[in-house]
């Protein structure tokens, strides 16, 4: 049992158990209730659950007043317009950032990049930019020093993700969250992460590479998969990257490993990826 349905249940059997409850702790006790009944226990949405509390106060319009005294008391933090959490007798909030995610999100959504690798253990930096793909606009908001933005995508999210006992949320996998990582750098991982990450997981199940290779041939392009082909051929060795050759595509021209980097630097004959940034650094992490 958690401690918030714990705490609450208290709550609930305090509150009945007094014959004249005060208008409040029965509003508390009322979104604890419509929260829990629909699946996301403390996390208030209000065009959802304010018709219990209307059942309380006679009105939308004192239902709004009590929301403004729950906030007022301490027992309800707002986290966006039209969304709060509620706060324990001893003030904390029980909810993390991906069951408010998985409650906020338009759906589908798949949380990428590199909050999606922190997940699979792939990293061990923390990522405070949650970038979270969707199919139509939504806009971004922060929590507790964290920002979620959205990003609209034509790619399908269907079959991307997982979902866990550990998360409610969609998350990316590893195959599709290195992809996003590598393909949009202004998501904030960077290539050595990108290179850590793929380390990792070619060390945990050399047929990562094949799975990731079907993951680029599926919504990438021949750019993507030159640059993996070029990081898991040094990473690992020719034959791990044996999957990517097909995928290279016709063009004679280089494409940069780094996109954002210097034009200079050596061509690879093989990947036609021009090598802009010194790659001993990127298997630095191996000596950490």
């Amino acid at each position: 049992m958690s401690a918030l349905l714990h705490v609450t249940i208290l709550d609930v059997v305090a509150a009945e158990s007094n014959p004249v409850p005060s208008r409040v702790e029965a509003a508390y006790v009322a979104l604890y209730r419509a929260t829990s009944l629909a699946d996301r226990p403390g996390i208030v949405l209000a065009e959802e659950d304010l018709p219990a509390v209307d059942n309380i106060s006679g009105s939308r319009s004192r239902s709004h007043d009590l929301i403004a005294d729950l906030e007022g008391a301490g027992r309800l933090r707002p986290v966006r317009r039209g969304a709060y959490v509620l706060v324990d007798p001893g003030g904390n909030v029980r909810v993390d950032i991906l069951e408010l995610i998985a409650a906020l999100s338009p759906k589908p959504h798949l949380i990428t990049a590199g909050r999606a690798l922190q997940f699979h253990g792939l990293t061990d930096q923390h990522f405070r930019l949650i970038v979270v793909l969707v199919t139509r606009q939504a806009r971004s908001w922060s929590w507790r020093g964290e920002k979620i933005r959205y990003s609209r995508s034509s790619r399908t999210l269907t079959g991307a993700g997982v979902r866990t006992r550990r998360a409610r949320a969609t998350i990316a996998t590893p195959e599709r969250a290195l992809a996003d990582s590598l393909d949009h750098p202004q998501w904030g991982v960077t290539l050595a992460q990108v290179a850590e990450a793929l380390d990792v997981m070619l060390t945990r199940d050399r047929a990562f590479a094949d799975r990731l290779a079907t993951e680029v041939a599926r919504d990438y392009g021949p750019a993507s998969a030159r640059r993996f082909g070029l990081l898991v051929s040094r990473l690992a060795d020719d034959e791990t990257a044996r999957a990517f050759l097909p995928l290279r595509g016709r063009s004679k021209a280089a494409v940069k490993l780094v996109t954002t980097g210097p034009v200079a630097g050596p061509v690879d004959p093989v990947w036609g990826v021009r090598e802009n940034v010194d790659l001993s650094r990127l298997t630095q992490h191996r000596g950490q």
